[in-house]
Parts: C-alpha cells; structure tokens; sequence
C-alpha cells in the first residue's frame, strides 16, 4: 500500500510520526508516481482494462494526497507546498483528459522533484546483487513472476520495469510501498539500501 495511507494510518490512529523528511519524501514519492501512472493513461496503446486499473489507483493517490501535502507542511513550516496545486491536479484529473492531468502531473513532479541521489546512478556490488536476489525470492517473487495481462492493476514484471520506466520513476515506485505479504502491508519496510539492493538485481536482468 502506498506510503501516504501510511502516513494516514498514523495520524488517525495516534501511532509515532514520521520524521519530518519522511512527509516530504511521502508527497513526492506519491507525486512522481501520479506522473507515471498519468504517461501510461494518456498512452494510447495502453489497454481499455489497464485504464481502468490506472484510474482507480490515480483516484486513491488523490485522495490522500491533501492530507499528505498537509502533513507536509505541518512538519516542514519553512517551505510550505501550495496546496491549490494540489487541487488543481486533482480538477484536471476528474475532467476526464488525459493529455491535460498528464501536462498537470508532470509540472507538479517538476515543482516537486524526488530527491534520487542514493539510488541514481546506481553502483551495483556484489553484496547488493545478493540482497536483492534473497528480498525478491523471499518477499516478490510469488505475485511478480508472472503479470497477468487480464489484470486491472497486475502485479508488473519487475525486470521489465527496470529496463522500461524512466529512472526517477522506477526509484519512486520502489520507495511508494509493496503490499502482499504481512511484512509489507502497510508501508514500504525496506531500507533505502535494500531497496538499492532490489534495483541491483532488477537491473541485471532475468534469473
């Protein structure tokens, strides 16, 4: 589950807050996905099924991405995130262009740029390569081997994502969360060098 109903879980259920990076990392892992799944809706080879998957999961990042963006702010007072924007992007989206909440999407990603630098480039080591290999074979490998493509939203091959989403993307998908197993229900539970580790071996292509 992504990384900002994390962030509401925890707010309404009075857990301990996120450390005040990690509301800002939140709202812009949750931007950059948007602007992915924005591309793939506005691509016109994609799917009328896969649409339809796109749509509800841009719905559900919308509507929490307020309360992101407000948790944001709470915690990060000297820099404040323009919450109409948010608003904007969201207009845009229930109007039903795809060309027009793509444009929105990727101007919001632009103001809101995903700090990437542990992870691109990305320094591949033996030790890395190993990580990723136990965490997929541990962790992914029963949902993500193989994609049905009858799938509103399948489970994606996460080899071929490696090689065909664009990097900052890819990095921000891998931060946004994993769900499937109890250890991965509610937030991404990897270290920012075990998801390096994952990329590692994506990156090395299929086993």
């Amino acid at each position: 589950m992504r990384r900002s109903l994390a962030v509401l879980a925890l707010l309404t259920a009075g857990a301990p807050a996120l450390a005040a990076g990690e509301y800002d990392r939140a709202l812009r892992v949750d931007v950059a996905v948007l602007q992915g799944d924005a591309r793939l809706l506005a691509d016109p080879a994609t799917p009328a099924i896969r649409r339809t998957g796109l749509q509800a999961r841009i719905a559900s990042i919308l509507g929490t991405l307020d309360m992101t963006a407000r948790a944001r702010n709470n915690h990060n007072p000297s820099t404040q995130i323009p919450l109409p924007a948010v608003a904007a992007l969201r207009a845009d989206f229930r109007q039903g262009r795809p060309e027009r909440f793509l444009r929105s999407a990727t101007s919001l990603a632009a103001a809101l740029p995903l700090d990437t630098t542990y992870f691109i480039p990305l320094v591949p080591t033996p030790q890395r390569a190993r990580t990723g290999e136990d965490l997929y074979r541990t962790l992914c490998i029963g949902c993500h081997q193989y994609t049905d493509p009858h799938a509103a939203n399948p489970a994606p091959n996460l080899f071929d994502m490696a090689h065909s989403t664009p990097a900052t993307e890819f990095v921000a998908r891998m931060l946004g969360g994993v769900h499937g197993v109890p250890r991965t229900t509610l937030k991404n539970p990897f270290s920012d060098e075990e998801i390096a580790g994952l990329m590692v071996y994506f990156a090395a292509g299929h086993p």
